[in-house]
């Protein structure tokens, strides 16, 4: 089927289109990026055990200081992630006010053969294989071109029935959900 939307984005549109993609980003891959900063806390952690060992006390046991190690790290972990997340609003609206372009009205149209978007400002037209996932938050459908580029439509501009239209559109293209 063919759909359209149309669409002024607003600042609050485009916090919750980044908000969606950086929760995306720290679910991806969460394993890896955690476990450099659980493992480097786990290590310093283990080496410190020696280093404390004085006046011939009997050793600590060198597990006890990897799983504080650990702690900490995951800790730092969480926390990193959280501030990042806090910091997201402030960012979007920034780059928001910074890019003029996106300030006009925008209409993306979507097929069988892929989605397509225009604007004062220029147009891009894209096969479902030339993109690489998309997703759905609460607020706004975000469609990848990258891990890092991204289009959105928020979930306000549909008229009723259009977002499932869309989501029929994208689960018959077989472009991949994050």
């Amino acid at each position: 089927m063919t759909g359209s939307v149309t669409f002024t984005p607003s600042e609050a549109d485009v916090v919750a289109a980044t908000r969606a993609n950086y929760l995306w980003l720290i679910r991806r891959k969460p394993a890896l990026r955690a476990g450099v900063i659980i493992a480097v806390c786990a290590g310093i952690g283990s080496a410190l055990e020696p280093l404390l060992d004085k006046n011939g006390q009997p050793p600590l046991t060198m597990p006890l200081f990897f799983i504080a190690g650990f702690m900490v790290g995951a800790s730092l972990w969480g926390l990193l992630c959280l501030l990042a997340l806090a910091q997201q609003p402030a960012r979007a609206r920034r780059v928001f006010r910074q890019q003029r372009s996106i300030h006009k009205p925008f209409v993306y149209s979507w097929s069988d053969d892929g989605l397509e978007w225009t604007s004062a400002s220029g147009g891009a037209r894209f096969a479902w294989n030339e993109l690489h996932g998309w997703r759905e938050s609460p607020a706004t459908f975000v469609i990848y071109s990258s891990e890092s580029l991204f289009q959105f439509l928020p979930r306000h501009a549909f008229a009723p029935g259009m977002e499932d239209d869309l989501r029929a559109t994208l689960v018959r293209s077989g472009l991949p959900v994050y």
